[in-house]
């Protein structure tokens, strides 16, 4: 079993999950879920090195500030987290919205990040926000969840996600009762810089894993074509087949398998 502590920088919880000499991994999570969700693949990422899942502000057990949610706030949150609970450089893993929190990391405190891995980064080209720049989606998905028991949740997310395997749905769950409903209330702003040419600006290594617009997938051709024109020989693409915009929950083994790569990679690089 993995040893496991927790803490918190301020606000904001996390999980260290896994020991050992090989550089760490930092896990940001997207909108709505929590730290808890990257549970399913911990064996796999904490093999020899330490594993720091962060809950973002307004989820899990992180407290929600009267104040905006912005990508730049939330790499400042896992900026601290790092240096609390780590004290040396990542290799940053974001999904969806943490992948634009992962971007926002390396390009203000570059010290700290050895390699970045976008699981389907939030690049959205026309993304549909209300007058305090709160996706439209948001509100009413998160009162979809209010007064659902955790029984409820599970059927719901393996009713709407049949090819997940059986461990993802618990977190999956757990992540949507805890996640704060004035999360909708407070202002938002996702679009602080241009994310898919900001990406051009990242100084280590970059994997971007995408997965299949025809499944759901938000990262399309043209992301990827302008990513290779801006990042050139410090970019590799993994396209996953048969996988949508849940990269991980979708295709476990390949996702697995990427980020060993950039790890192995990033502990060759440190001597």
């Amino acid at each position: 079993m993995l040893s496991i502590c927790s803490g918190r920088t301020g606000r904001v919880a996390w999980d260290l999950h896994g020991d050992g000499p090989g550089v760490p991994v930092l896990a940001l999570h997207g909108v709505t879920d929590s730290a808890e969700c990257w549970r399913p693949v911990l064996p796999w990422l904490a093999d020899g090195r330490a594993v720091l899942a962060v809950d973002a502000r307004g989820h899990g057990r992180s407290d929600l500030p009267a104040e905006p949610f912005t990508i730049a706030a939330l790499a400042a949150d896992a900026a601290a987290a790092v240096r609390d609970a780590v004290g040396r450089p990542v290799v940053v893993v974001g999904h969806s919205m943490g992948g634009l929190v992962a971007q926002e990391l390396a390009l203000t405190a570059p010290e700290l990040v050895a390699a970045v891995v976008l699981e389907e980064p939030a690049w959205n080209r026309a993304r549909e926000v209300d007058d305090a720049g709160v996706p439209r989606w948001l509100r009413g998905t998160l009162r979809s969840f209010v007064g659902r028991t955790q029984a409820e949740l599970e059927e719901r997310s393996q009713r709407e996600n049949p090819g997940w395997p059986a461990d993802e749905h618990g977190p999956w769950t757990s992540s949507k009762r805890q996640v704060d409903q004035g999360l909708a209330d407070v202002p938002h702003d996702w679009a602080g810089r241009v994310w898919s040419e900001a990406v051009g600006q990242i100084g280590v290594p970059v994997t971007l894993l995408t997965g299949e617009p025809a499944r759901g997938a938000i990262v399309d051709a043209q992301h990827v074509e302008r990513a290779h024109e801006l990042l050139g020989p410090l970019l590799t693409h993994v396209p996953l087949i048969g996988v949508g915009h849940n990269v991980r929950r979708e295709g476990r083994a390949m996702f697995v398998a990427a980020v060993r790569r950039v790890v192995s990679a990033a502990d060759s690089a440190a001597g």
